[in-house]
């Protein structure tokens, strides 16, 4: 045990044994004498007796110890029958002990006979009696050990005893009698001091001597243990403060000491955990409010609790851990029960009721549903779903069965939402059949527009009627998510959805909803751009705010080229996914945080992110949510030039139903990147047309979508048709402002392309602080790329300056195939921001004899041979002079010529590929 041994307790307790030492002196000198040491649990007073107990026998002393028990307090003579048998094992050749008395017998004679046994072997040498824990003898023991105490003054008889500190028994009144005469030495134990546990660290601590425990480390033994000298050891014996299972097992040890009310009173503050007040702690447990109140004392006192908490979830988990089963359950329950009376929120109620199994009381589902409800809000999802298990089994009825199942399979969706398509389907035929109505029925139709499942969602929507005011706000609701995320449904309704005014006060996922649908009708609406604002200011407010709400408002601002403030709002809610446990929400943050990033040129997090997100949201069938990751990885890698990746991703066929939602436009407008990059052109104008199309018929034609116009436009100027290219451009730069920066930014880049060169460089110019100005850098860059070569061939010196600048930025973006269009042995480029034009072969011999120079090499021969210095060719190429010579001259080796001369006529009749 922790308290056992007696070294380090003997240096704390050094003054009371040198105390007790006198008094076995004064014994001996055949002068009775009695001690009584009070402490609470677990202080060492059994430690100090038996230390008592070693050195009178050393001295000579008979030593007879008694043991007194809580169990055997009401077992008449039960200590005295300890005290006899003692004295029989000491003294059995030379003095006749009789047999233990009945209850029976006369209490007076028997003390008058126990005094006779103990008066005869004190007779023979000092007589020492402890009895440890008095507090539990019986009363007829506790006679005979008064009786005794009376004739003490001429025998060589000490007594002592020890008595622990109770919380709530009132001591009989016997044992007051004896342990409150004149003739007592009174001792108390209290906690052990600092210095007392420096000794016993130096005592039992791993350390070395040579290192003894700092300062520090004393101090937060003493604070966590409050002197108990068990549980410091048991933090000692941790080898530091970190609150470990030996701890927590001394803890339980000490709770059991105390005695079983204790031990009811953790579990009870164990179980309500943040909910535990003294009121709900004495009604659970039934312990009187102001005895409670001395427990809840005693053990904050040793550190166990802090207020009604216990300090430690290693202590809290080690309480409930030894609980029993059927304990546990009732006490769970009956915990649920007094939560939900006293109108404590559903989730704290059913987390008693998760421990107490399923309950057919109508309060029960009510309170599983809404704790589910809100927990798969606030993205706790496996809880969510737990508590709707456990309300599956609650239920009494179909209609209460098919609510759960709604609700159970929105908890499936944030789980894994790839699979979740059969939970709402299943949901189907008791819509259309009306067991399944309102909230419930809406959330799986839902459902089932997230899946392309449009013809089963439709016919459950047709089937919902709007007739109350709630029911009327609902199906809004799902108007505006339907008029966002596919808006080629919207149409095929037999009967259009309600329409209600802006929902400014409503709730955030309604919000979110009505931003989105704004901007995608009206472009950088500032109400709109508010309102996704006011989702992100309230998500804070656990009321309020739903985490399914937030990828919508970061969309909405997205959309409205505010790439900054998305950004922004995207790294915090990225920072805060680790305290969700919502996989779905994680991936749809994802997903929303790549369109972010690939719009402000950072394409190797857009990649990165959508990989992410596509990893969560793809699976057996298409969704809306994987084919918007899929899009952004076609743009991303198309735009670093990794076409091969792209090419793999467009490999599945996209099924026809994706061409009736938002993320089908930025599908096809992706599909038409690629193809434009990889001379695909009348399938990139397909896609773009195509594109436009059904923008057109939704209503939603805003470039923030995609700028299908400008796509289309450089379509046509690589099939040289520049004036049916400069229309569309114009048609775009014609339709209002609507407060886009980047679109507008691209529309400029556009226009410059279809003008006279001696045009371009203001409208590049404008266009260029445009896109800069809201964030994206790789249109910036290509602005800047065309900027520099209306530059060159204008003879303007800004030019190269121009394309360094250029260089750097699609460099910062990994937009490998412009910076590859930058450098100076490249074709000319494609006018537009995406490929480049094809490569054309010169004479064969001079070919192969520069195919083997690497690919350094050729840059720097080529512009030696058009007549550049080695500083110019620095310059252009970024390397230093050093370096120009270094590769010269591997050139000359390996081409086998000794001069520039010789390079300018090997060179002449070839036109260089990009690099």
């Amino acid at each position: 045990m922790p308290t056992g041994g007696s070294s380090a307790v003997l240096v704390e307790r050094r003054k009371l044994l040198e105390q007790l030492d006198d008094l076995l002196m004064q014994s001996a000198r055949s002068r009775g004498a009695i001690a009584a040491v009070s402490g609470s649990t677990a202080m060492g007073k059994t430690t100090v007796l038996n230390a008592l107990a070693e050195r009178a026998t050393a001295a000579g002393s008979t030593v007879l110890g008694v043991v007194s028990s809580p169990h055997e307090r009401d077992v008449p003579y039960s200590a005295l029958a300890q005290l006899l048998h003692a004295v029989e094992a000491t003294q059995a050749d030379r003095l006749a002990v009789p047999a233990p008395p009945g209850a029976e017998e006369d209490s007076l004679a028997v003390a008058q006979q126990t005094y006779q046994i103990i008066a005869d072997l004190a007779a023979r040498r000092p007589l020492l009696i402890t009895v440890d824990d008095i507090q539990h003898s019986d009363t007829a023991s506790l006679s005979c050990l008064r009786y005794l105490a009376q004739r003490l003054n001429r025998l060589p008889l000490a007594l002592v005893f020890t008595r622990g500190v109770s919380v709530e028994e009132q001591p009989p009144r016997i044992l007051h009698d004896l342990l409150y005469r004149t003739s007592v030495r009174r001792f108390h134990l209290g906690p052990l001091s600092r210095v007392g546990i420096r000794e016993l660290a130096a005592g039992r601590a791993p350390s070395a001597p040579s290192s003894p425990p700092s300062d520090r480390f004393i101090a937060e033994i003493h604070a966590l243990s409050g002197g108990n000298p068990l549980l410091a050891q048991a933090l000692i014996e941790e080898g530091g403060v970190s609150v470990g299972p030996v701890f927590h097992q001394a803890v339980l040890t000490y709770l059991h000491r105390i005695g079983p009310r204790a031990v009811l009173l953790a579990r009870c503050v164990a179980l309500l955990d943040e909910a535990a007040t003294p009121l709900l702690l004495s009604r659970l447990s039934g312990i009187d409010t102001e005895l409670l109140k001395r427990y809840l004392r005693l053990l904050a006192g040793i550190g166990v609790l802090h207020g009604v908490r216990l300090r430690h979830a290693g202590v809290r988990q080690a309480v409930l851990g030894e609980m029993p089963h059927d304990e546990a359950t009732h006490l769970r329950y009956r915990a649920a029960r007094l939560l939900y009376d006293s109108g404590a929120p559903p989730q704290a109620v059913a987390a008693h009721l998760l421990g107490a199994g399923p309950l057919h009381e109508d309060w029960v589902l009510d309170v599983l549903r809404d704790a589910a409800r809100q927990a798969l809000e606030e993205g706790d999802v496996q809880r969510g779903i737990r508590c709707l298990e456990l309300a599956r089994e609650c239920c009494v009825d179909e209609a209460q069965r098919l609510s759960v199942k709604s609700h159970y399979a929105c908890g499936q969706w944030q789980l894994r939402p790839a699979d979740s398509a059969p939970h709402f389907l299943a949901l189907k035929a008791p819509i259309v059949e009306g067991k399944l109505t309102g909230h419930d029925a809406l959330w799986a139709a839902e459902g089932m527009l997230f899946h392309l499942d449009f013809d089963e969602a439709l016919m459950a929507l047709e089937h919902l009627n709007d007739g109350d005011e709630e029911t009327a706000a609902a199906l809004h609701g799902t108007r505006m998510l339907m008029a966002s995320e596919v808006p080629g449904v919207l149409d095929r309704l037999s009967r259009p959805l309600p329409a209600t005014a802006a929902p400014a006060m409503s709730h955030s996922e309604l919000r979110a909803r009505h931003a989105l649908a704004l901007v995608l009708e009206r472009g950088a609406d500032e109400y709109a751009i508010a309102l996704a604002e006011q989702v992100f200011s309230s998500r804070q407010n656990a009321a309020t705010s739903q985490l399914s709400s937030l990828p919508k408002a970061l969309l909405a601002l997205c959309y409205a080229d505010r790439l900054d403030t998305a950004a922004t709002w995207h790294d915090h809610l990225a920072g805060d996914a680790g305290r969700h446990d919502a996989p779905a929400w994680r991936a749809q943050i994802a997903c929303v945080g790549a369109l972010v990033s690939l719009r402000r040129g950072r394409l190797a997090d857009a990649v990165r992110q959508a990989e992410s997100a596509y990893a969560r949201l793809s699976g057996p069938r298409w969704n809306v949510s994987s084919a918007l990751a899929l899009a952004i990885l076609i743009e991303a890698h198309t735009a670093m030039g990794d076409h091969r990746a792209a090419a793999g991703y467009l490999t599945p066929e996209p099924p026809p139903e994706l061409f009736l939602t938002r993320a089908g436009l930025h599908y096809l407008y992706a599909r038409g990147r690629h193809h434009l990059a990889t001379g695909k052109t009348y399938l990139a104008l397909s896609d773009f047309q195509g594109c436009g199309s059904l923008m057109r018929r939704w209503n939603i034609d805003t470039p923030a979508v995609a700028p299908w116009r400008l796509g289309e436009a450089e379509a046509w100027l690589r099939l040289g048709d520049r004036e049916r290219a400069a229309r569309l451009v114009e048609k775009q730069l014609a339709r209002p402002d609507t407060g886009l920066a980047r679109s507008r930014g691209m529309a400029l880049h556009g226009l410059a392309l279809v003008q006279p060169v001696t045009q371009q460089p203001s409208v590049l110019r404008d266009a260029f602080r445009l896109l800069e100005s809201c964030g994206a850098r790789y249109e910036a860059a290509a602005v800047l790329a065309d900027l520099s070569r209306a530059y060159q061939q204008l003879g303007d010196k800004r030019a190269r300056p121009t394309a360094r600048r250029a260089w750097r930025l699609a460099k910062s973006c990994q937009a490998e195939p412009l910076c590859q269009e930058l450098l100076p042995t490249s074709a000319p480029r494609s006018i537009g921001t995406g490929g480049s034009a094809g490569s054309r072969d010169g004479d064969g011999a001079v070919q192969d004899t520069f195919g083997r120079l690497s690919e350094s090499e050729r840059r720097v021969a080529m512009l030696a041979a058009q007549g550049y210095a080695n500083r110019e060719i620095a310059d252009r190429l970024f390397i230093t002079v050093s370096t120009v010579e270094q590769h010269l001259t591997r050139v000359y080796r390996k081409m086998g010529i000794r001069n520039r001369e010789q390079l300018l006529q090997g060179a002449h009749a070839v036109s260089y590929e990009s690099a």
